[in-house]
């Protein structure tokens, strides 16, 4: 018996509709980050450049302090970075882009339409180290 090896319609269309992704490293191997899934989040290649022009290989207190300096940043917030499990880092790192137009079309790309909560979710679940959480604190 001969079993036909073409693929059915549905299976070409699925293959069109593959998203490509790429491995980010949560916490930068260049600080001690490792391969474990639970440090690995899969993104578009896109994002993923526009987080690496926007933050580089920073640590999480690192970014917790740049959100802190942004614009966009609401009246009355402040983002505080909590460490929550695992191992602490001590390192820093940097080599994000100095260029503003650079940042900006970044910034566009990973968070335009979002609400600032919506933004620290989204670096929470996908892209912060996962031993470490920033949160909002509202000021009355």
């Amino acid at each position: 018996m001969c079993l036909s090896k073409r693929k059915t319609k549905k299976e070409r269309t699925l293959k069109k509709q593959t998203i490509q992704t790429e491995r980010h490293h949560r916490r930068s191997v260049s600080l001690g980050g490792s391969d474990y899934p639970a440090n690995i989040s899969w993104v578009p290649p896109e994002l993923h450049r526009a987080w690496h022009v926007l933050n580089g290989d920073m640590n999480a207190k690192q970014i917790c302090n740049k959100i802190n300096s942004l614009p966009q940043k609401p009246e009355g917030v402040t983002v505080v970075c909590k460490f929550i499990n695992g191992t602490p880092v001590a390192l820093r790192g940097g080599h994000n882009s100095k260029s503003q137009a650079k940042c900006e079309n970044a910034e566009d790309i990973l968070f335009k339409g979002l609400t600032f909560q919506q933004r620290i979710d989204y670096t929470n679940n996908t892209w912060l180290d996962p031993s470490y959480h920033l949160y909002c604190i509202y000021k009355k």
